[in-house]
């Protein structure tokens, strides 16, 4: 064997096998799947909130900015 066969034959082990790229393709797939999701979630969730606090404040800064009147 010359040496480019040595040194193919040595990497060679390094490769992966093709029967391990369904598990891990399956895998990275459940995985953009589930953070899409919490994703989705936490973007819809705290707009409700947030424009119940926005009202509070205008609320708030209105009371504050109302001239005073003796």
């Amino acid at each position: 064997m010359n040496e480019i066969g040595k040194q193919a034959a040595f990497y060679r082990a390094y490769l992966p096998h093709d029967r391990s790229l369904f598990p891990t393709a399956v895998a990275l797939c459940a995985v953009v799947t589930i953070w899409l999701f919490i994703y989705l979630v936490s973007i819809v969730g705290p707009q409700q909130e947030q424009r119940s606090a926005d009202a509070g404040v205008r609320a708030a800064a209105i009371l504050v900015s109302r001239p005073v009147s003796h």
